[in-house]
């Protein structure tokens, strides 16, 4: 009975270890599966189709030429480029309530000014602060009138409500945790969210663009090996380009397992508490580019996406068929006629 009991044992511990083990990985494949749903707006904007609705994908292929037309080649480039942002803003939100619209008033510019007081010791200036006011409405409460037989429920105003953002701007991405310690000092606990902004995104694109050209120009350089030149007829069909900015590339998964040894040995119930997400930056992937610049990142980036496309049509040689004339006589024989 021991020897059943132990072994009875050691396979729930081994399946509780599998089960750590194989949680993991779905955690690892539900954050993934999660980054390709942020991504589903970037291949449908990459998403481009022939003229003859082929149904030839430029962000989604494999990587072989696709033959549209039996004289038809089909070359495309995929080029992306990782760029750190130049500019930052951070946007902190504000709620207060009062009893009048001055005391409102008042009250949230208090938290405010302390607050923006503490952000110019970091060396940001006026001009990088702008103060957004969002609403200011009345609040409610209901009071209870009581009767002889009976008790209503009336809403009457109480005070009013007021919310305003601060907007900061900075340049080093490390302030942002500065910034979250001196808002948390003057009663300000809601950051809203961070955006990054890149100053030359048109450089972004030239340098991208003229790579693009240039292994396009590689790939035909190599098709000469084959004796096969694609210079007869061209024309560029498609070429797009977008950026893909860190705050749409978080995702989440849950990172937990259910399962408690010692609530099964223990026999006691099991206790379910809040359990929080997982969230972390995940790039896009680099398996679908041709050419990768700045490939190594360390902290999140904004990433700059190029699709060229090139139909080259050769010509086809005509070949002239000639018709073969047969005369049968009267006598029966068949005579071959030389016809020009």
């Amino acid at each position: 009975m021991k020897k059943f009991v132990s072994l009875a044992c050691i396979a729930l511990l081994l399946g509780i270890i599998n089960t750590g083990f194989s949680q993991r990985n779905m955690n690892q494949k539900q954050f993934k599966s999660k980054s390709n749903d942020n991504n589903k707006y970037l291949e449908t904007n990459a998403r481009l189709l022939d003229d003859d609705n082929s149904g030839y994908q430029m962000n989604n292929i494999p990587k072989i030429q696709q033959y549209v037309k039996d004289n038809e080649v089909v070359l495309d480039i995929h080029a992306l480029m990782n760029v750190k942002a130049d500019h930052f803003l951070a946007v902190f939100n504000l709620t207060q309530v009062g009893e009048t619209t001055a005391k409102t008033n008042e009250l949230i510019n208090l938290r405010i000014d302390s607050f923006v007081t503490a952000v110019k010791r970091l060396g940001i200036s006026n001009k990088d602060i702008y103060i957004d006011m969002i609403y200011l409405v009345p609040t409610f409460e209901f009071e209870v009138e009581k009767k002889l037989f009976s008790k209503t429920y009336n809403e009457v105003p109480t005070g009013f409500e007021m919310q305003k953002n601060v907007h900061i701007t900075f340049k080093d991405i490390n302030t942002v945790e500065k910034l979250v310690t001196l808002a948390a000092k003057c009663e300000i606990y809601d950051l809203v969210k961070v955006d990054f902004f890149v100053d030359n995104t048109e450089a972004a694109y030239d340098t991208l663009r003229n790579k693009a050209v240039s292994c396009l120009n590689k790939k035909l350089g190599s098709f000469k090996k084959l004796n096969l030149t694609l210079s007869d007829k061209y024309q560029i069909l498609r070429e797009n380009s977008y950026s893909i900015y860190p705050e749409t590339q978080y995702p989440d998964y849950d990172a937990f397992v259910s399962q408690s040894i010692e609530a099964v040995s223990k026999k006691t119930g099991v206790t379910k508490i809040r359990k929080p997400k997982t969230v972390a930056y995940d790039q896009i992937p680099y398996n679908q580019y041709d050419i990768i610049i700045n490939p190594e990142i360390l902290e999140p980036v904004v990433q700059f996406v190029y699709n060229l496309q090139v139909k080259y049509t050769l010509e086809k040689q005509e070949v002239k068929t000639k018709n073969n004339y047969m005369l049968v006589t009267p006598n029966g024989e068949v005579k071959k006629l030389d016809v020009q």
